[in-house]
């Protein structure tokens, strides 16, 4: 009897020891989310049920000035439901000229929802200043690092955008999100702290050499771990293939590229791709013709937005107090 309490007392104190081990394992959900939630769930749309989803849904996240409408609906939108992955996208606060700290809010949302409706983990393919949503949203938030199973990128500017570090010099100049684009803005260096990705989640960083105004090649690549982190430079798989930053969002190579990160656990991986991809201007379902008027539609957006009556901020927003590790505890 005696042997039997011992052993009694002995497997209770194993497993008191242990409970506080295992809830600090599981993911931490984060800060709270400030933006009401009704707000957020009326950013988001999905084409495609997510229920009973056989393959991993896929969260298309606009860049800067644009929308889901201009960036994603004719492209993206469409054909990745017909090929049985269900897409959402989510319309960033104020074409996402503000604080990307808060347009992060809506992503971290959108996330979690696709996931819990789907029961699958959650693609995210962001274009130019949507990626940077993405990777803050998985640096601050660690309940959404096992949740999403890729994060591919077109013309992210991870280290900063030439468009920003040329025009955005003084104060009321920009918008607030150009300044945090900045190569010395606050916000990239503390994104960048440490290595560029979290976790084990895979990147997939597309830059094409022809950006020579919003993102350099070099200001799209990752540092991060090279068997999570692939930077991909378009005309590396296509000698001599032309697409400027804009057209990253319906060229055909780039669409092969990111095909074969959704399709392959990881990120990209050129040696993958059919070379026959590179005879494919534009990708599956879109025109040249359509692509030329989006692109067009989108140049008038981005000229009133960006002259004397569009959006302007004193400078870069304060880093939020979860990044700065200054947040008061209730």
């Amino acid at each position: 009897m005696f042997h039997r309490i011992v052993c009694l007392a002995g497997c209770l104190a194993l497993i008191a020891a242990a409970t506080p081990a295992t809830a600090s394992a599981r993911p931490q959900p984060g800060p709270a989310l400030e933006t009401p939630v009704g707000t957020l769930q009326q950013a988001l749309t999905c084409n495609g049920a997510l229920s009973g989803a056989q393959r991993d849904p896929v969260l298309l996240v606009h860049g800067t000035f644009a929308d889901s409408e201009i960036n994603w609906s004719w492209n993206y939108m469409e054909t990745l439901p017909a090929r049985g992955e269900p897409a959402c996208t989510v319309d960033l606060p104020g074409r996402s000229a503000g604080d990307i700290q808060v347009s992060t809010e809506y992503v971290v949302y959108a996330i979690r929802t696709m996931a819990r409706e789907s029961g699958r983990q959650v693609a995210i393919i962001g274009h130019s200043q949507g990626g940077l949503e993405a990777r803050w949203a998985l640096r601050w938030w660690p309940d959404l690092r096992h949740l999403v199973s890729d994060v591919i990128m077109f013309a992210t500017p991870n280290q900063g955008s030439a468009f920003p570090d040329g025009l955005c010099t003084s104060p009321y100049l920009c918008a607030a999100s150009l300044y945090q684009m900045r190569s010395d803005s606050a916000f990239l260096a503390t994104l960048n702290k440490g290595r560029d990705t979290v976790g084990s989640v895979p990147f997939t960083a597309i830059v094409t050499a022809d950006d020579h105004v919003f993102v350099l090649p070099e200001q799209g690549m990752l540092d991060g771990n090279r068997n999570h982190t692939a930077n991909v430079v378009v005309q590396d798989l296509c000698p001599g293939h032309q697409v400027d930053h804009i057209g990253l969002a319906y060229d055909g190579p780039t669409y092969a590229v990111a095909v074969d990160a959704l399709e392959h656990r990881g990120p990209a991986d050129l040696s993958r791709i059919d070379p026959a991809a590179c005879q494919q201007d534009t990708m599956p379902g879109v025109t040249l013709a359509e692509a030329q008027a989006k692109v067009l539609a989108y140049a008038v957006t981005l000229a009133e937005l960006l002259g004397p009556n569009g959006p302007k901020a004193q400078g870069e927003p304060p880093l939020a107090c979860y990044a700065t590790h200054t947040c008061r505890r209730p």
